[in-house]
């Protein structure tokens, strides 16, 4: 009877889960697409709820449809957006999530700030309206009752399915740096943090190493979803953890694209190193504990990919994403003349904008819908240069990685290797490199592999993919047009003021 790990990756937009074997071969790959909800003041929540019912969906179908037996399930590992505040309380069960994008704590931020000045000495990251702890401080202001009645807070969607699963209150490495408490050198809580803004360690998880057993499924879990009880759980990681692994980034300078919904480029460095003084960059624990990720977050990605597909492409169209594709591929490099800066949500980096707009530049009496197609696709490519010179130094040479759903765009994936002007790597399958990645976690618990560097030499570096090489001519028409990108945001910001 074959064995596998079960793993999970709850995003912001779905719930994948995966079975993986011994060879790290996925079969059972199913999706469970989640709701989220938008406030008037900023607010961005989900329901946790949601992220158990997919969970117990995705279960049943490996018993239903795969005619799975639940005694080759040995183990179970996720991961899960971060920076979430997810209140776990008996009085107040219905409590939304609310989620790493919310805006509404900006104020807390900047007292946090102001009171602490240095605190980016220990945590290794500045405060931002989208720290757990700004959040917290809200909360604690704003609804004292669900505040006081939490019995703990966790800060990923997968810590709360990990609760679900085993009543236990655990977060990991990668997510509690997150959180704007934890020192990014000793991967504990923070007591000076705590005690200054009147938090109480009590009411936070216990931070365990990804691969660390912190669980087994309890009889009431057994019951819902169909798993064995005394099925064991272990911690798993934050999605930028995850992802990390998967892009088989665990070697110091190991660079990587994530396209997401959101995304981000990444560097992994050495314990001892971190980019200092770049505060729109985040310093996160890696699985290995001997490393850290310097990552480059953006706000608009993939969002801003399906926005211009619902716009640029023909209704009724069987597809609409090769049919936009299409559309680009009929333009030559630079969009005779047309720039577009994708901040339609605001942005994290390379600005740390949240009234930020998106816009067009350039726009004549020739100009046409396919050249506003391919501007979108030139204009998130740059966004990505911006972020891959931040954390690299410029004109860096080597293989990038890129993973996540925007990579089965090849005219997109194109591209950004001419913006660049770097070999782009595309794995196949690239979306659910994630879930493998998480899945590392396991193999290492188990024993199926030595370490985080044996999974990866093993089953990460040699999956099959698709090869960009840059062309290097549009690669030079791309750096004049970069330039005059750049100066796009400066002088529009005044607009947005």
């Amino acid at each position: 009877m074959e064995e596998y790990v079960g793993a999970f990756d709850i995003g912001t937009t779905a719930i994948k889960g995966v079975l993986v074997n011994n060879q790290a071969t996925i079969i059972g790959e199913y999706s469970i697409l989640l709701d989220t909800y938008y406030g008037e003041n900023g607010e961005i929540e989900q329901s946790p709820t949601d992220w158990w019912q997919g969970v117990k969906e995705i279960t049943q179908k490996w018993w239903s449809e795969l005619k799975l037996n639940p005694k080759q399930i040995v183990t179970l590992t996720f991961s899960g957006q971060m920076e979430d505040v997810i209140s776990i309380s008996s009085t107040y069960p219905n409590q939304r999530a609310i989620l790493y994008s919310d805006t509404r704590s900006e104020q807390e931020a900047a007292y946090i700030m102001k009171k602490l000045p240095t605190i980016h000495d220990k945590t290794g990251n500045t405060i931002r309206s989208s720290t757990p702890l700004a959040k917290l401080l809200w909360l604690k202001e704003n609804n004292v009752e669900v505040f006081d009645e939490t019995q703990c807070f966790v800060f990923s969607s997968k810590d709360y399915a990990v609760y679900k699963l085993t009543n236990a209150f655990v977060t990991d490495p990668t997510t509690a740096t997150t959180t704007g408490m934890m020192s990014l050198n000793t991967r504990d809580w923070i007591p000076e943090i705590l005690e200054t803004f009147g938090l109480s360690g009590n009411q936070l998880p216990k931070v365990y190493s990804s691969e660390e057993i912190v669980g087994y499924v309890s009889k009431a879990a057994a019951e819902e979803t169909g798993l064995l009880e005394s099925t064991p759980v272990l911690c798993g990681s934050g999605d930028a953890g995850a992802s990390t692994m998967g892009a088989a980034a665990v070697n110091h300078g190991d660079t990587y694209f994530y396209i997401g919904t959101t995304g981000w480029a990444a560097i992994v460095q050495d314990s001892n190193k971190q980019n200092k003084g770049i505060n729109t960059i985040f310093n996160l624990a890696h699985l290995p504990e001997s490393l850290n990720i310097s990552i480059a977050p953006v706000l608009n990605a993939g969002n801003v990919h399906k926005w211009a597909v619902e716009t640029f492409a023909n209704e009724g169209t069987d597809n609409k994403y090769e049919e936009f594709d299409a559309l680009v591929e009929t333009i030559p490099a630079g969009s005779n003349g047309l720039l577009f800066l994708p901040y339609l949500n605001g942005e994290r980096c390379p600005v740390s904008d949240t009234d930020a707009k998106g816009a067009f530049w350039g726009i004549g009496p020739k100009t046409k819908k396919s050249d506003m197609a391919r501007a979108v696709i030139e204009g998130i490519c740059y966004s990505y240069k911006q972020l891959i010179d931040l954390i690299t130094n410029q004109g860096s040479e080597g293989l990038l990685t890129l993973i996540g759903g925007g990579s089965k765009s090849s005219a997109w994936c194109q591209i950004l290797a001419d913006v660049i002007g770097r070999p782009v790597r595309v794995p196949i399958d690239s979306e659910y490199m994630p879930a493998l990645g998480i899945s590392s976690s396991a193999f290492v618990s188990l024993g199926w592999s030595e370490s985080y560097n044996d999974f990866s030499k093993q089953f990460l570096v040699p999956v099959e993919a698709e090869m960009y090489e840059p062309d290097m001519v549009k690669h030079e028409v791309y750096e004049g047009t970069y330039q005059q990108y750049l100066k796009l945001y400066p002088n529009l910001k005044g607009i947005y003021d």
